[in-house]
């Protein structure tokens, strides 16, 4: 049986002895217990039917999502540029998970399968980090906006570049190590030889190292930043409602209602990081614990983190009602006081001041 042990067999290293498509083959009376699993076959089917599935649906929620913008020419619009980056790394996402399908017939024996499976769990970790950056960076923004009114659109060229770019640095990593392979699905291998029982620390330090610490990091940044915004955004409606005194009332005015035309956009970051918890406790309960399957929380994880791209799709749907709806309100109200609709559109020059973001 060579390296393969005698109670477990993964078929993704030993081949040669089996053609099985089932993840895991079991030698003799052993049970599954021996290799320190407790996914049998229709669960590991189940995880990638529910993997595939839930990624590939998601993706063309996001190719429905960002059709829509650039059918009514609002991608013009940096505003609605934003929430186009965070839809398009949310499909990058969930259509590279959603490949996990091929994994259903996979067949070591064959080139194809194996050189598949490692090109799709580069592009899984490329697709994570350029999410993780575009959401970042859009947080960034709207902190600077929310609390010193400070608009970084000419910054948009730098978000696009880092977010897109940086991870193509550390992405190639794994193939030092041949860290890139069947994980369940194909992403960076926590296993050795495919066993549950037998950890493959440099696959787990570069799971870490290279996506989850840096998304705790981001995750306790931003819950930081939002809740800082959510205050200030509360604040300041408040005191515009109540009469507060300021210098200037009707800058303030334009200040609070640029504050309701970026409000939609908290949503990317409040539902990516609230979303992303689950798959981080995953991957935390996995290194820590001795119970490496643990099928409820695997379940969680191959579902929430390709179905951010459904999320993110129907938020910029949303997105583009909301400010639509509002437009068509703004110019109604214009038209029956004479006014023209230019006057206090968002996207004018004249209001670019405080709307434009």
């Amino acid at each position: 049986s060579g390296g393969c042990g005698l109670q477990c067999r993964p078929i993704f290293s030993c081949m040669e002895l089996s053609s099985s498509p089932i993840p895991w083959t079991i030698v003799g009376n052993s049970s599954l217990a021996v290799c320190n699993t407790t996914f049998s076959r229709w669960q590991r089917d189940t995880l990638l039917y529910a993997n595939g599935v839930t990624g590939l649906s998601s993706a063309l929620c996001c190719v429905v999502a960002v059709s829509l913008p650039i059918a009514l020419r609002l991608y013009k619009h940096s505003i609605y540029r934003l929430s186009m980056y965070q839809v398009l790394g949310s499909f990058l996402q969930s259509f590279s998970m959603g490949l996990a399908l091929m994994l259903l017939n996979y067949n070591g024996k064959e080139m194809y399968y194996r050189v598949s499976c490692k090109l799709t769990a580069f592009l899984v970790q490329y697709s994570l980090l350029v999410k993780l950056l575009f959401t970042s960076w859009l947080t960034f923004h709207l902190f600077f906006y929310v609390v010193f009114f400070r608009n970084f659109q000419r910054l948009e060229w730098l978000y696009v570049s880092t977010s897109t770019l940086l991870p193509l640095l550390v992405v190639w990593i794994p193939f030092i190590h041949d860290s890139y392979g069947v994980s369940i699905s194909c992403h960076i291998r926590s296993w050795n030889d495919g066993c549950a029982s037998s950890d493959y620390v440099t696959g787990i330090v570069e799971q870490f190292v290279l996506y989850y610490g840096p998304a705790i990091v981001s995750l306790i940044v931003n819950i930081i930043a939002v809740v800082v915004m959510v205050a200030i955004m509360v604040r300041r409606v408040y005191a515009s409602k109540h009469g507060e005194k300021e210098p200037l009332i009707d800058e303030r005015n334009q200040k609070v209602e640029a504050l309701k035309q970026i409000l939609p956009l908290l949503s990317y970051p409040i539902i990516y990081f609230v979303l992303l918890l689950f798959p981080l406790l995953d991957r935390i309960y996995m290194a820590a614990s001795s119970s490496r399957n643990n099928y409820a929380f695997a379940m969680a994880h191959v579902v929430i983190h390709p179905i951010m791209g459904l999320f993110a799709g129907l938020a910029l749907i949303l997105h583009i009602c909301i400010l639509q709806w509002r437009q068509k309100k703004s110019a109604d109200t214009v038209s029956r006081s004479n006014c023209t609709v230019s006057d206090i559109s968002p996207f004018t020059s004249g209001a670019a001041t405080y709307f434009s973001v």
